[in-house]
């Protein structure tokens, strides 16, 4: 029982956001992060057939490292 109470932890220590949340955080659309992690500029993580979800250190990562610099922001759905 205490090794499946740490298994529950250890999935919300995960802090896994949705791409609204990401969109939030970087204050563009959804339609942008999407487009982000289909490039693999963002890694996220695919929680069954409709849903993707992104860790909250992947996008501070992202953020550090200056919102993908090199790519172009048009293409990949920078306003």
């Amino acid at each position: 029982m205490k090794e499946e109470s740490a298994q529950i932890q250890d999935l919300h220590d995960l802090q896994l956001l949705r791409a609204e949340d990401v969109a939030g955080i970087l204050k563009v659309t959804a339609s942008a992060v999407f487009k982000w992690a289909k490039a693999g500029l963002i890694p996220s993580y695919r929680i069954n057939e409709k849903c993707l979800r992104f860790k909250r250190e992947d996008i501070a990562a992202f953020v550090e490292k200056g919102r993908g610099i090199g790519f172009n922001h048009r293409r990949a759905g920078y306003r």
